[in-house]
């Protein structure tokens, strides 16, 4: 019976996902995967030049130029906006979070007519959530706050847009900025600004005639006209008369 020797280095290459194994120091070690210099520069630039997606602008001004496409053409998206124009009414370092929340609410009792009713299901608007960060000089964190006290007593709308979906007509609910420790005390990391949907309806009004003329209450009838009044052309002539006749009366 032939013994065969163990090989006392296993013969895999050292390559990521392969366990640490002894070998061979004269054993050659497997080159590193290396990031083109194009590549790399081509991320550097885009992570320092390129939008992040995140935004707040103001609804409807003049000359934003937002477009949207066409949605019977299969090969577009659903819905762009373009807001090449538009300025951001707050301007933070980053945006680090953001939360959605749409309820609808339900009616669990019988309604309109009859005890026998549908229950409705109404939607309510939707709320968002931003928190924004915000560093630099003392004057850059101060104008950063300026922004946001400026818009939050407004009754304007506003857009917040994210990289898969706009979020339009909204307005400021409230805002709140968090700072703890130190590093707070130079930094502003959590200020969070909450918004609420408007919507927009268009009032109607229509004209009613009211039918009084059997009121119980004289006052409720509607005002009659029962022939042409005659104006007084010369008021004044005839109070000075009248007030004359009646100190000569009261004169001794």
């Amino acid at each position: 019976m032939a013994l065969i020797p163990k090989p006392p280095f296993p013969n895999v290459p050292k390559l990521p996902g392969v366990p640490q194994l002894p070998r061979s120091p004269l054993s050659p070690t497997a080159a590193l995967p290396v990031l083109s210099l194009g590549l790399a520069l081509g991320a550097l630039w885009k992570s320092v030049f390129a939008k992040s997606g995140w935004a707040i602008y103001k609804s409807n001004v003049a000359g934003a130029q937002d477009t949207k496409t066409d949605k019977t053409d299969p090969n577009q998206l659903d819905e762009v906006v373009v807001v090449s124009k538009r300025k951001p009414v707050v301007e933070p370092d980053s945006f680090g979070e953001f939360t959605y929340r749409n309820e609808w609410s339900m009616s669990d009792f019988p309604v309109q007519a009859g005890e026998f009713a549908s229950y409705n299901k109404v939607a309510n608007p939707f709320e968002t959530m931003v928190r924004m960060y915000k560093g630099g000089t003392k004057e850059a964190r101060k104008k950063f706050l300026d922004s946001i006290e400026a818009i939050q007593g407004t009754l304007d709308l506003y857009d917040i847009v994210t990289p898969e979906r706009t979020y339009l007509g909204v307005n400021v609910l409230r805002y709140e900025v968090s700072r703890r420790g130190a590093k707070g005390a130079y930094f502003l990391s959590e200020v969070d600004l909450y918004f609420r949907e408007v919507r927009q309806v268009t009032s109607t009004y229509t004209t009613t005639a009211v039918v009084t003329q059997n009121a119980q209450s004289a006052s409720a009838a509607p005002v009659t006209n029962s022939g042409v009044v005659q104006a007084i052309t010369n008021i004044k002539n005839d109070v000075t008369a009248a007030a004359s006749s009646v100190v000569g009366k009261l004169t001794p």
